[in-house]
């Protein structure tokens, strides 16, 4: 039971990690600064907008600028890596019996 939980947190681990650092890659390196539309529901990069000082999304509703919040994605890599260190010490050591 300790393994499927291992993998499973492993899979989450890596898809935090790839919704994280996924950005940067994608971006050129740099944290990309969204711009949100309410009214449209959609989410718009500077090069999207004409001029991203007016303020309003191409089809004239107002923006709002929009930073990449990190802290839970932070947290959540912490505490995964915090289980696989834990679980892999529970089995190397014997704690926790891998087979039947």
């Amino acid at each position: 039971m300790l393994i499927g939980a291992s993998v499973l947190c492993f899979l989450v681990l890596m898809a935090v990690v790839a919704d994280r650092y996924g950005s940067r890659f994608w971006h050129g390196g740099a944290n990309s600064t969204f711009y949100r539309c309410e009214a449209c529901d959609l989410r718009y990069l500077r090069r999207e907008l004409d001029d991203p000082r007016r303020r309003v999304c191409p089809q004239g509703h107002p923006i709002d600028e929009k930073h990449p919040a990190s802290t839970a994605g932070l947290i959540t890599i912490f505490v995964c890596v915090g289980f696989l260190v834990a679980a892999v010490l529970l089995v190397v050591t014997g704690i926790v019996p891998v087979g039947p």
